[in-house]
């Protein structure tokens, strides 16, 4: 058997060379990996179905975009006052894991500065950020915001998207809406898709397509498998530790592991459609109605609150 996972989504390709492994995973520049194990992190990009004929409508693709400030250096409204710092430190001295502080507030263990947002279906958020290496006007970098919002289903181009981060921003923080030479500049801006799952859960599994396919074929399934683990937007980053440890004790043959593994894939089963090829204009038809329902609740709208997509 063949699994295609390119480097870049946009091109795949299939191996002519008959795999020593269950599998033969081959990258865009021709590199083959044979193994018995496979696991499909797959994010935004519908697959294929010599890929995954489970995963390939199981997700949509939403665009979220962020942008980096200029240093602010004292207008920025993340003051550096040192109160988290002195908590965190607080707790590394009575015994709890953390990282030390320099007096300054720096970090010298690479600790990110605390995250803020809000409870908006596009929401907002946003940290400060303090490059030492940061020379910019000999302000050394600080003050600088780091500001993420927006949820599209197709990419706009970079002018508009600035511009609609600029007045997201400006939303959260209108001190720092200045029409004119003194408006904050953005130094840049990124963004890229997320994979969403219609069931707004993270898809955490193992395909058994491939084990069906094994046993048509004769082979057992101890011997390896494909697992997958995506859809993790709206989650953040705690649930992939989970996934991880999930799959490493599936694949191990871990009991327990794999009775955990299980209920991902009973109650939160990757999704048979999508909608596809109408799934972004239905996802961004919904976002717009949630974001216009948000737009009206901060204009003092008396509106029901809508069902929590996430």
């Amino acid at each position: 058997q063949q699994v295609t996972m390119p480097t870049s989504p946009q091109q795949q390709r299939t191996s002519a060379e008959p795999p020593s492994g269950k599998y033969a995973i081959v990258t865009d520049d021709g590199r083959t990996v044979r193994c018995d194990r496979v696991v499909l992190c797959t994010g935004a990009e519908r697959l294929s179905d010599d890929v995954s004929r489970r995963l390939k409508h199981s997700t949509v693709p939403v665009y979220t975009w962020m942008a980096a400030t200029e240093p602010l250096g004292e207008r920025c409204p993340l003051k550096d006052d040192g109160v988290v710092d002195r908590v965190l430190s607080s707790s590394s001295s009575s015994g709890s894991s953390g990282s030390a502080n320099t007096n300054d507030g720096s970090d010298v263990m690479g600790r990110p500065a605390p995250m803020c947002g809000d409870d908006h279906i596009s929401l907002n958020y946003w940290r400060r950020n303090d490059d030492k290496n940061d020379t910019d006007e000999g302000r050394g970098g600080k003050g600088r915001l780091l500001f993420g919002s927006l949820a599209d289903t197709y990419p706009f181009p970079e002018w508009m998207v600035s511009l609609r981060l600029r007045s997201a921003l400006a939303e959260v923080y209108p001190q720092l809406s200045h029409h004119g030479d003194d408006d904050v500049r953005f130094d840049n801006v990124w963004g890229g898709k997320l994979a969403f799952a219609l069931n707004a859960m993270p898809l955490v599994g193992r395909d058994s397509d491939y084990d069906d396919d094994d046993h048509r074929a004769g082979n057992g399934v101890d011997g390896g498998g494909v697992w997958y683990a995506t859809g993790f937007a709206g989650h953040g980053i705690v649930p992939t530790a989970l996934a991880g440890s999930l799959l490493a004790d599936a694949m191990l043959g871990n009991e327990h592991g794999e009775r955990r593994l299980q209920l991902f894939q009973t109650y939160f089963p990757p999704a048979s459609w999508n909608g596809y090829p109408f799934s972004r204009l239905g996802t961004g038809t919904v976002l717009l109605v949630y974001n216009a329902w948000d737009w009206m609740s901060k204009k003092g709208v008396p509106l029901p609150p809508l069902p929590k997509l996430w």
